[in-house]
């Protein structure tokens, strides 16, 4: 009994040592125009002896793999003791700042950051509202990372603020967290949103609403809800207590990140003026609730813990996100939120995306997912050429291993089983899963080696069996020959009226002409073309056929011969099988929760 004691006294003191420091932060706006947020951290119950402080603002945000810059915003640095003496400090790098704290048991440092970033759901400011993801506005120490603490907010005037952070009974604005990694994962609006309390499965759920558009706000809380019964279906709980559906609706709105227990997304005002429009943001809403679970739950190797000053390399992106983006739409189908004639028309469309990728061949998935902080989210000249998508190409692949496993089970599996297993196998208290970790589990449901699959499909590149594995679900694979068109095989853009050459197709009549990026398209045969009519233009002449386009280049006018040729890859449709067997069927049936008819 005394050697146990011992034992938890030994184990027990340094960490009650460690649970008396407090870390409280401030957050302040008073002058949104200048788009500067004001920011306090304040740590107490330091050790007393003496020594220094780093306090490190991290070089990217949960979510979106590349680095941010977000050290090159904060200005006005100081700190002081708990009595308000100033203490001596200095960055030993970017993101660095090291205070000497001498024997002080108490640090506090302020700074300001500019925060004009909506777009990139970081940190924003203006006159009206803001919008914070910590890891961009708020440093932390390491050595008290993992402590409770709490974030006050000072709002502009009447704002008030909306977060998935718990907020203290008695000061909504007082926001709790139990670490820094709870925070970083948390964003924070305040202004004059929208909040939208609603009751899903037992658990409160908010759908916050910046901005202005003819939505439908009843429709919008009912088709969420239906969102949230199907994922709790399919996984099985729901891993919180309250969620946040954060929107910002404005004219140049777009794409999300996911979080803890909230999301943060973007439209425009026109994504609910149409049917087709509004389906569109409930597959941002599937997608980033999906993640909920893949990974904000069931996170890859390389992403656990977070390491917020480096980047977190990793080959499983294509699972947290290919396979996210495979099943947001596969849910919405599931639920009724859209047909399954939709969906199937549109993997018609990613069969000749596919196979129009020059970068399918060169790059395989798994490299891919590990070159995303080194080469995917910069967006190259050479990308569409040289890389795959993780995201595209990974909802693709996820989509054929779930036939795959279908069919090898005789429809009593799928990737819906896997997807389970690995959440229960490898929860967030855990060491992350790899790839191996996913074709183990995946082989243990198809009942057989996947070894072939996974080494072409993930880690090479051998072209996907569209036709053979969707044969599986008694789909037929039909290229429409006859309307191959004329093609030129140069990405463009509209640029202020100008039509500008931002991607040029490898083996393409462009490329074998010469044309480049950056070039500014004038004419095809002496009469003007404009971005919004050059494939139309283009498909006018026959293959073979010769045209000469006229075209700026370093501002000097120059011309090109370019002999057209047949598009490389025919579009597609994709019909039902006139004579399916019953394991078609069922596999149909099963996939897409909808009869066979």
């Amino acid at each position: 009994m005394k050697c146990v004691l011992l034992f938890l006294l030994t184990v027990s003191f340094p960490a009650l040592m460690t649970a008396q420091a407090t870390v409280d932060y401030t957050l302040g706006m008073s002058k949104p125009t200048s788009h500067l947020l004001e920011v306090e951290l304040r740590l107490n119950n330091l050790p007393a002896g003496s020594g220094s402080v780093d306090f490190l603002m991290p070089v990217w945000r949960t979510g979106r793999y590349v680095l941010f810059d977000f050290a090159g915003g904060v200005q006005e640095f100081s700190a002081s003791d708990a009595s308000g003496g100033t203490l001596e400090w200095a960055k030993t790098d970017k993101s660095t700042w090291r205070v000497e704290k001498g024997h002080a048991t108490g640090v506090t440092v302020r700074y300001k950051v500019y925060a004009n970033e909506f777009g990139d759901r970081t940190r924003g400011l203006n006159e009206d509202h803001a919008f914070v993801d910590a890891t961009s506005v708020f440093m932390y120490v390491e050595k008290y990372r993992h402590i409770p603490l709490t974030v006050t907010v000072k709002p502009y005037q009447d704002w008030h603020a909306t977060s998935g952070l718990e907020a203290d009974p008695t000061n909504p604005l007082r926001l709790l967290a139990p670490n820094y990694d709870v925070l970083a994962d948390s964003p924070i609006e305040v202004g004059h949103q929208k909040d939208i309390v609603f009751d899903v499965e037992g658990k409160k759920h908010v759908l916050m609403i910046f901005g202005e558009a003819n939505y439908n706000a009843e429709q919008m809380v009912k088709d969420i809800s239906t969102i949230v019964r199907a994922n709790k279906e399919f996984w099985g709980d729901l891993p919180y207590n309250k969620y946040v559906f954060m929107l910002h609706i404005t004219p140049h709105g777009g794409g999300g990140t996911e979080h803890i227990n909230s999301t943060i997304m973007g439209t425009g005002p026109g994504a609910f003026k149409t049917p087709l429009s509004y389906q569109g943001f409930l597959g941002l809403v599937s997608h980033e609730y999906f993640h909920t679970w893949n990974v904000k739950q069931l996170r890859p190797k390389g992403l656990l813990p977070y390491d917020y000053m480096h980047e977190n390399y990793t080959k499983e992106l294509w699972i947290a996100e290919g396979t996210t983006s495979y099943f947001d739409g596969l849910i919405l189908v599931r639920c009724g939120l859209t047909s399954s004639s939709q969906m199937i028309n549109g993997l018609a469309g990613a069969i000749q995306f596919d196979r129009q990728r020059p970068g399918n061949k060169i790059q395989s998935l798994s490299e891919s997912s590990f070159d995303a902080w080194v080469k995917f989210w910069k967006g190259g000249q050479q990308s569409f050429n040289s890389e795959t998508d993780y995201y595209g190409k990974g909802s693709n692949v996820s989509m054929l291993l779930d036939l795959e496993i279908r069919h090898r089970s005789n429809n009593k599996h799928s990737l819906d089983d896997v997807m389970k297993a690995m959440y229960h196998r490898f929860p967030l208290t855990g060491k992350g899963y790899t790839v191996d970790d996913l074709q183990k589990i995946s082989e243990e449901f198809a009942g057989s080696s996947l070894a072939k699959f996974f080494d072409g499909y993930v880690h090479g590149t051998r072209p996907l069996e569209w036709e053979t594995i969707l044969g599986y679900a008694g789909l037929d694979v039909q290229a429409q020959d006859s309307a191959r068109k004329s093609w030129l095989g140069a990405q463009t853009y509209d640029q202020n009226g100008k039509t500008i050459v931002h991607g040029i197709l490898t083996d393409s009549p462009a490329f074998d002409a010469g044309l480049d990026i950056g070039d500014e398209l004038l004419a095809i045969n002496g009469k003007r073309v404009r971005n919004a009519d050059l494939q139309d233009r283009i498909a006018e002449f026959k293959p073979g056929e010769k045209v000469k386009i006229t075209f700026f280049r370093d501002d000097t006018l120059r011309d090109v011969d370019v002999t057209l040729r047949l598009q490389s890859v025919p579009s597609y449709k994709l019909v039902k099988t006139a004579t399916p067997t019953p394991l078609q069927k069922a596999i149909y049936e099963s996939w897409l929760k909808t009869k066979w008819e």
